[in-house]
Protein backbone atom coordinates (compact mmCIF):
# COMPACT_ATOMS: atom_id res chain seq x y z
CA UNK A 1 0.00 0.00 0.00
CA UNK A 2 1.41 3.29 -1.37
CA UNK A 3 0.39 6.57 -0.22
CA UNK A 4 -1.12 8.92 -3.33
CA UNK A 5 1.59 11.74 -2.42
CA UNK A 6 0.07 14.08 -5.21
CA UNK A 7 -3.50 13.45 -4.13
CA UNK A 8 -2.27 14.35 -0.63
CA UNK A 9 -0.25 17.40 -2.06
CA UNK A 10 -3.67 18.86 -3.63
CA UNK A 11 -5.99 18.23 -0.78
CA UNK A 12 -3.56 20.17 1.70
CA UNK A 13 -4.11 23.16 -0.20
CA UNK A 14 -6.80 23.81 1.72
CA UNK A 15 -4.67 23.50 5.26
CA UNK A 16 -2.36 25.90 3.21
CA UNK A 17 -4.79 28.99 2.51
CA UNK A 18 -5.66 28.21 6.48
CA UNK A 19 -2.69 28.80 7.86
CA UNK A 20 -1.44 31.55 5.65
CA UNK A 21 -4.51 33.41 6.48
CA UNK A 22 -3.87 32.66 10.42
CA UNK A 23 -0.24 34.08 9.89
CA UNK A 24 -1.18 36.98 8.35
CA UNK A 25 -4.11 37.33 11.06
CA UNK A 26 -2.13 36.91 13.99
CA UNK A 27 1.00 39.54 12.91
CA UNK A 28 -1.28 42.59 11.48
CA UNK A 29 -4.28 42.47 12.93
CA UNK A 30 -2.45 43.16 16.66
CA UNK A 31 -0.86 46.11 14.60
CA UNK A 32 -4.37 47.54 13.58
CA UNK A 33 -5.90 47.48 16.92
CA UNK A 34 -3.43 49.23 18.35
CA UNK A 35 -1.31 51.82 15.71
CA UNK A 36 -4.86 52.68 14.04
CA UNK A 37 -7.35 52.24 16.81
CA UNK A 38 -5.24 53.12 19.70
CA UNK A 39 -6.79 49.80 21.61
CA UNK A 40 -4.56 49.23 24.88
CA UNK A 41 -2.82 45.74 25.40
CA UNK A 42 -5.51 43.87 27.34
CA UNK A 43 -8.50 44.89 25.31
CA UNK A 44 -6.32 43.86 22.08
CA UNK A 45 -5.65 40.43 23.78
CA UNK A 46 -9.05 39.98 24.38
CA UNK A 47 -9.89 40.83 20.78
CA UNK A 48 -7.24 38.35 19.55
CA UNK A 49 -8.56 35.61 22.09
CA UNK A 50 -12.11 35.85 19.82
CA UNK A 51 -11.13 33.03 17.63
CA UNK A 52 -10.24 30.90 19.76
CA UNK A 53 -13.44 31.19 22.04
CA UNK A 54 -15.03 30.60 18.45
CA UNK A 55 -13.51 27.78 17.96
CA UNK A 56 -14.34 26.01 21.04
CA UNK A 57 -18.15 26.14 20.15
CA UNK A 58 -18.00 26.60 16.25
CA UNK A 59 -14.88 24.04 14.98
CA UNK A 60 -16.91 21.01 16.37
CA UNK A 61 -20.15 22.20 15.29
CA UNK A 62 -19.18 22.29 11.70
CA UNK A 63 -17.40 19.63 11.73
CA UNK A 64 -20.71 17.80 13.07
CA UNK A 65 -22.78 19.44 10.35
CA UNK A 66 -20.16 18.27 7.32
CA UNK A 67 -20.62 15.18 8.62
CA UNK A 68 -24.57 14.93 7.79
CA UNK A 69 -24.21 16.62 4.65
CA UNK A 70 -24.48 15.15 1.46
CA UNK A 71 -23.97 17.19 -1.99
CA UNK A 72 -22.89 16.25 -5.49
CA UNK A 73 -19.71 18.27 -4.46
CA UNK A 74 -19.31 15.88 -1.43
CA UNK A 75 -19.21 16.70 2.56
CA UNK A 76 -16.67 18.71 2.91
CA UNK A 77 -16.07 20.60 -0.23
CA UNK A 78 -19.20 23.25 0.02
CA UNK A 79 -17.96 24.26 3.17
CA UNK A 80 -14.81 25.08 1.84
CA UNK A 81 -16.19 26.85 -0.93
CA UNK A 82 -18.20 28.73 1.18
CA UNK A 83 -16.00 29.47 3.82
CA UNK A 84 -13.11 30.58 1.81
CA UNK A 85 -15.37 33.14 -0.45
CA UNK A 86 -16.94 34.89 2.49
CA UNK A 87 -13.57 35.07 4.32
CA UNK A 88 -11.79 36.29 1.17
CA UNK A 89 -14.56 38.78 0.29
CA UNK A 90 -15.10 40.29 3.94
CA UNK A 91 -11.01 40.25 4.61
CA UNK A 92 -10.35 42.75 2.24
CA UNK A 93 -12.29 45.29 4.04
CA UNK A 94 -10.19 45.09 6.83
CA UNK A 95 -7.07 47.25 5.57
CA UNK A 96 -9.98 49.84 4.49
CA UNK A 97 -11.32 49.93 7.46
CA UNK A 98 -8.00 50.64 8.81
CA UNK A 99 -7.11 53.05 5.99
CA UNK A 100 -10.32 55.39 6.98
CA UNK A 101 -10.18 54.49 10.93
CA UNK A 102 -13.53 53.05 10.40
CA UNK A 103 -13.55 51.04 13.32
CA UNK A 104 -17.37 49.67 13.35
CA UNK A 105 -16.59 48.29 9.81
CA UNK A 106 -13.19 46.61 10.86
CA UNK A 107 -14.71 44.96 13.94
CA UNK A 108 -17.80 43.46 11.64
CA UNK A 109 -15.99 42.20 8.37
CA UNK A 110 -12.82 41.58 11.11
CA UNK A 111 -16.13 39.02 13.39
CA UNK A 112 -17.62 37.93 9.56
CA UNK A 113 -13.75 36.65 8.92
CA UNK A 114 -13.31 34.51 12.07
CA UNK A 115 -16.88 33.05 11.67
CA UNK A 116 -16.13 32.07 7.65
CA UNK A 117 -12.69 30.61 8.57
CA UNK A 118 -14.86 28.79 11.47
CA UNK A 119 -17.19 27.33 8.85
CA UNK A 120 -14.77 25.86 6.86
CA UNK A 121 -11.65 24.79 8.77
CA UNK A 122 -13.10 21.29 10.26
CA UNK A 123 -14.09 20.18 7.09
CA UNK A 124 -10.65 21.13 5.61
CA UNK A 125 -8.91 19.31 8.15
CA UNK A 126 -11.37 16.38 7.71
CA UNK A 127 -10.93 15.80 4.33
CA UNK A 128 -7.69 14.01 4.18
CA UNK A 129 -9.10 11.23 6.11
CA UNK A 130 -11.70 10.97 4.38
CA UNK A 131 -9.62 10.34 1.21
CA UNK A 132 -6.70 8.82 2.61
CA UNK A 133 -6.95 4.60 3.69
CA UNK A 134 -6.33 4.53 7.39
CA UNK A 135 -2.53 3.16 7.66
CA UNK A 136 -1.41 6.10 5.65
CA UNK A 137 -3.33 8.97 7.70
CA UNK A 138 0.30 9.44 9.66
CA UNK A 139 2.42 9.95 6.51
CA UNK A 140 -0.23 12.01 4.65
CA UNK A 141 -0.65 14.18 7.89
CA UNK A 142 3.10 14.87 7.59
CA UNK A 143 2.17 15.93 4.15
CA UNK A 144 -0.66 18.33 5.00
CA UNK A 145 1.72 19.74 8.29
CA UNK A 146 4.06 20.47 6.24
CA UNK A 147 1.64 22.28 3.09
CA UNK A 148 0.71 24.45 6.64
CA UNK A 149 4.14 25.32 7.11
CA UNK A 150 5.09 26.54 3.37
CA UNK A 151 1.22 28.67 3.57
CA UNK A 152 2.63 30.41 6.79
CA UNK A 153 6.05 31.33 5.32
CA UNK A 154 4.31 32.72 2.09
CA UNK A 155 2.24 34.91 4.29
CA UNK A 156 5.75 36.03 6.45
CA UNK A 157 7.62 36.48 3.34
CA UNK A 158 4.82 38.71 1.18
CA UNK A 159 4.53 40.95 4.95
CA UNK A 160 7.95 41.43 4.59
CA UNK A 161 7.68 42.75 0.55
CA UNK A 162 4.56 44.21 0.35
CA UNK A 163 4.19 46.07 3.78
CA UNK A 164 6.08 49.69 3.23
CA UNK A 165 8.25 50.33 6.18
CA UNK A 166 6.76 53.27 7.15
CA UNK A 167 4.80 54.80 10.59
CA UNK A 168 1.34 54.17 8.91
CA UNK A 169 1.51 51.42 6.39
CA UNK A 170 -0.80 50.02 3.62
CA UNK A 171 -2.33 46.70 4.11
CA UNK A 172 -4.14 46.45 1.43
CA UNK A 173 -2.40 44.63 -0.91
CA UNK A 174 -0.51 41.73 1.27
CA UNK A 175 -4.13 40.65 2.74
CA UNK A 176 -5.33 41.13 -1.44
CA UNK A 177 -2.00 38.86 -1.70
CA UNK A 178 -3.14 36.21 0.56
CA UNK A 179 -6.45 36.63 -0.52
CA UNK A 180 -5.42 35.59 -4.09
CA UNK A 181 -3.93 32.03 -2.98
CA UNK A 182 -6.51 31.40 -0.68
CA UNK A 183 -9.07 31.29 -3.83
CA UNK A 184 -6.45 29.98 -6.23
CA UNK A 185 -5.82 27.20 -3.42
CA UNK A 186 -9.47 26.08 -3.46
CA UNK A 187 -10.14 26.28 -7.27
CA UNK A 188 -7.22 23.94 -7.39
CA UNK A 189 -8.29 21.33 -4.83
CA UNK A 190 -11.79 21.33 -6.61
CA UNK A 191 -10.58 21.19 -9.95
CA UNK A 192 -8.14 18.19 -8.89
CA UNK A 193 -10.01 16.43 -6.12
CA UNK A 194 -13.62 14.90 -6.72
CA UNK A 195 -13.86 14.11 -3.01
CA UNK A 196 -17.87 12.18 -3.50
CA UNK A 197 -15.96 9.82 -6.42
CA UNK A 198 -12.50 9.44 -4.21
CA UNK A 199 -14.87 9.46 -0.86
CA UNK A 200 -17.03 6.24 -1.87
CA UNK A 201 -13.60 4.52 -3.42
CA UNK A 202 -12.29 4.86 0.09
CA UNK A 203 -15.56 4.23 2.13
CA UNK A 204 -15.30 0.41 0.86
CA UNK A 205 -11.88 0.12 1.57
CA UNK A 206 -11.92 1.32 4.87
CA UNK A 207 -15.22 -0.50 5.62
CA UNK A 208 -12.96 -3.72 4.69
CA UNK A 209 -10.08 -2.62 6.78
CA UNK A 210 -12.71 -2.17 10.48
CA UNK A 211 -13.79 -5.64 9.63
CA UNK A 212 -10.48 -7.00 9.65
CA UNK A 213 -9.50 -4.96 12.67
CA UNK A 214 -12.80 -5.48 14.61
CA UNK A 215 -12.18 -9.43 14.05
CA UNK A 216 -8.56 -8.86 15.54
CA UNK A 217 -9.79 -7.49 18.27
CA UNK A 218 -12.83 -10.17 19.11
CA UNK A 219 -9.62 -12.27 18.96
CA UNK A 220 -7.38 -10.82 21.29
CA UNK A 221 -10.14 -9.14 23.74
CA UNK A 222 -7.83 -6.54 25.35
CA UNK A 223 -7.91 -3.72 26.51
CA UNK A 224 -5.69 -0.79 26.53
CA UNK A 225 -3.14 -1.28 29.66
CA UNK A 226 -3.26 1.49 32.19
CA UNK A 227 0.30 2.59 31.32
CA UNK A 228 -0.70 2.99 28.02
CA UNK A 229 -3.77 4.90 28.80
CA UNK A 230 -1.87 6.89 31.22
CA UNK A 231 0.82 8.17 28.41
CA UNK A 232 -2.46 8.75 26.35
CA UNK A 233 -3.43 11.19 29.04
CA UNK A 234 -0.20 12.70 28.89
CA UNK A 235 0.03 13.28 25.11
CA UNK A 236 -2.90 14.99 25.27
CA UNK A 237 -2.07 17.40 27.96
CA UNK A 238 1.45 18.39 25.91
CA UNK A 239 -0.55 18.99 22.98
CA UNK A 240 -3.23 21.05 24.69
CA UNK A 241 -0.50 23.55 26.51
CA UNK A 242 1.71 23.58 23.51
CA UNK A 243 -1.21 24.80 21.44
CA UNK A 244 -2.19 27.51 24.34
CA UNK A 245 1.18 28.40 24.78
CA UNK A 246 2.09 28.55 20.60
CA UNK A 247 -1.03 30.65 20.12
CA UNK A 248 -0.18 33.18 23.18
CA UNK A 249 3.21 33.74 21.47
CA UNK A 250 2.14 34.22 17.97
CA UNK A 251 -0.85 36.33 18.72
CA UNK A 252 2.00 38.98 20.94
CA UNK A 253 4.75 38.09 18.89
CA UNK A 254 4.15 41.56 16.01
CA UNK A 255 3.64 43.72 19.04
Amino acid sequence: MKLNTKRTFFIGLAFLSISAFWQLYDNIIPLILQNTFSIGETLTGGIMALDNALALFLLPFFGALSDRTNTRLGKRTPFIIAGTLIAVIFMLLIPYADLTKNFPLFFIALGIVLLSMSLYRSPAVALMPDLTPKPLRSKANAIINLMGAVGAIFSLLMMRILIPKEQNPSYFYVFLTIAILMVSAVIVLLITIKEKKLSKEMKSFNDKQDEDEKLSDSISGEKMPADVKKSLYFILASIFLWFTAYNAVTTAFSR
